[in-house]
């Protein structure tokens, strides 16, 4: 006997939203690694000191043979930003250039022409991009313009919107495809208008720039803030993410302390990675300040919303730091925001 239709239909649609909620709640039902290409992060990072003169101007870390992470040193730029370097194979695609003075298209070029020897390759096009417009982000971007083989994309929003081929800025979720090894693309403005969020498919890392790391999270609109978060849980439902990767350190291990600006040398400082988690903890204050967004220190990071006037003051005392460290460091130019 046929169960009545009424009863068939109710089974059918909880049978799909057991499944819908097993794809979203139980991503990998076995810890097998998901069927993502793993990566290990270091323990440590060289964070710049206590000895300078024995610290790389850059540290290459590989993630995995195909995707690098560029650490620069607090001895070169107290910014420290880590830069990303992923490889398909057809193309690699560099984001970020750097602080101060970086001497990065060396390092970059030197990593990219091991990879080639490693694969067989005489060369491979090169495309360098950035997660957002901010000056501890592009400062090494002359070194990329006009080389051969290499494709280089402004840090404005209108040049990177154009690049990526967004219709619908910054809602689109551009495809990227470096030749076997597809990046989603997505915008994520509230900490800078041009911010984007690259998510590579084969590691499951999803890289997040400047709007979430292990620090002071910068905010200069928060409707765009909240905006970027909802996105970025949106986008991630259902996916593998094995790690968010910011651009920046600058939280100790300690829950709720972090180091002041200008920091040089990190010996204790938090992992570079966070867990999908943080988004939902942000999503949750976001929507309790309702617009009214205020400073809150949270276990990994900080909410930090600035506005022209403590703008102002991050600048001023960032340039005490520059000049200050400019002396006895390293050569630095000033007005970094």
């Amino acid at each position: 006997m046929k169960p009545p239709k009424s009863v068939l239909t109710q089974a059918l649609t909880l049978l799909a939203m057991v499944g819908l909620t097993l794809a979203v709640m139980a991503q990998a039902p076995e810890p097998d690694g998901a069927g993502v290409r793993p990566g290990v992060l270091p323990e440590k990072w060289l964070v710049g000191g206590p000895n300078c003169m024995e610290v790389p101007e850059f540290q290459v870390h590989e993630y995995n043979p195909d995707f690098y992470i560029l650490r620069q040193s607090g001895c070169s730029h107290y910014e420290k930003p880590f830069l990303y370097l992923l490889f398909g194979q057809d193309r690699a695609l560099l984001l970020d250039t750097g602080a101060g003075m970086p001497d990065v298209k060396r390092v970059v070029m030197e990593t990219v022409d091991k990879w080639c020897a490693r694969n067989g390759k005489e060369s491979i096009p090169l495309v360098v991009a950035h997660t957002h417009n901010h000056s501890d982000h592009v400062a090494g971007d002359k070194q990329f313009q006009g080389v051969p083989n290499v494709t280089f994309v402004g840090a404005d929003v209108d040049t990177a919107v154009a690049y990526w081929g967004f219709k619908k800025w910054p809602e689109d979720v551009i495809e990227y495809d470096l030749g076997g090894r597809v990046l989603d693309i997505f915008g994520i403005p509230g900490h800078q208008r041009a911010s984007i969020a690259v998510y590579d498919r084969e590691s499951g890392v999803l890289i997040t720039g400047d709007l979430i790391y292990p620090g002071r999270l910068y905010i200069d609109d928060a409707a765009a803030f909240e905006a970027s978060l909802e996105r970025m849980l949106k986008f991630t439902e259902g996916k593998i993410v094995t790690h968010l990767l910011g651009c920046h350190i600058e939280q100790t291990d300690t829950p709720y302390l972090e180091y002041p600006i200008g920091s040089i040398y990190q010996p204790n400082e938090h992992a570079l990675d966070l867990n999908r988690g943080v988004l939902y903890e942000l999503q949750e204050i976001v929507r309790n300040k309702k617009g009214e967004l205020q400073r809150v220190a949270l276990r990994d990071l900080t909410i930090y919303p600035v506005n022209a006037e403590v703008w102002g003051a991050l600048r001023a005392k960032r340039k005490e730091v520059e000049e200050r460290q400019r002396l006895t460091q390293f050569k630095q130019p000033g007005g970094a925001e």
